[in-house]
């Protein structure tokens, strides 16, 4: 019988109780934004988490937490938009992960925070 799972997080603390919060596993979580992603999303992302492997020395995958640190985000973000102008024709739903990424890379980047993955 095959794994199931139905969703995965991306997570970026808005301040440093918000990474305590994220590291005790603080069921309200209320100094986090979270950037919600289907199983399907996930799939869509795969190859571009693969690139964030291979460049940060991560290990994005299911049922796997990872975080990538506040020092990695600008090139993670150079890395995603490369990435997206690398690809000919973007269908709505790759579109609309990759842009949820962003934002969440981009909220990082704002906020001299880390990014948890959180699948």
């Amino acid at each position: 019988m095959a794994l199931s799972w139905k969703k995965c997080y991306v997570n970026v603390p808005v301040n440093q109780t918000g990474i305590e919060e994220h590291e005790t596993f603080d069921s309200e979580m209320k100094n986090i934004y979270s950037f919600e992603f289907s199983e399907s999303e996930y799939s869509l992302l795969s190859d571009f988490f693969y690139e964030m492997n291979k460049n940060f020395n991560i290990i994005i995958d299911i049922f796997e937490e990872e975080v990538l640190e506040n020092n990695n985000i600008t090139a993670a973000i150079n890395l995603l938009n490369e990435y997206i102008s690398n690809i000919n024709n973007i269908n709505p739903e790759l579109h609309d992960a990759l842009d949820k990424l962003m934002k969440a890379f981009r909220k990082a980047e704002e906020l001299s925070m880390p990014v948890y993955f959180d699948f």
